[in-house]
């Protein structure tokens, strides 16, 4: 199991990857403009790095839309690339796969994305203006 679901503000979270998924973003803001929360993607997979900061393994364009809705976010905070949640449908399954596979390196990928320039979710609110800037 992993071990702690928490509820945090979207600026408390940092980007391991320097873009965001049109199509998703705008699924995203669909889902919450018609109520459909139960279809939104699942509460976004984090690790804390060395100075126990969230860094994102996963969820970024969820994170980004919560930022720019300046709402709360579930986030699932994982201690071990070993941990995962309980492998009861094929999307559990699948995170399992990708938290073990990202773990470890996406610290190697938050450097790189900073710097690159993109040192937090405003920094990609701010690169993808064309996402937001129409949104409901």
């Amino acid at each position: 199991m992993i071990s702690q679901h928490m509820q945090v503000s979207p600026e408390k979270i940092l980007p391991s990857q320097d873009f965001l998924k049109e199509k998703t973003v705008r699924y995203i803001f669909a889902c919450i403009a018609s109520g459909q929360d139960d279809k939104l993607p699942p509460a976004p997979l984090v690790r804390k790095d060395e100075n126990g900061n969230l860094v994102a393994i996963d969820g970024h364009n969820l994170i980004a839309v919560r930022l720019f809705r300046k709402e709360p976010i579930e986030v699932i905070v994982a201690a071990s690339p070993n941990e995962g949640l309980p492998e009861t449908t094929d999307a559990n399954i699948e995170r399992n796969k990708e938290l073990a596979a990202k773990f470890q390196t996406v610290l190697d990928e938050r450097r790189r994305v900073a710097a690159e320039g993109v040192t937090t979710f405003s920094d990609l609110l701010q690169k993808y203006p064309d996402l937001f800037e129409a949104a409901p």
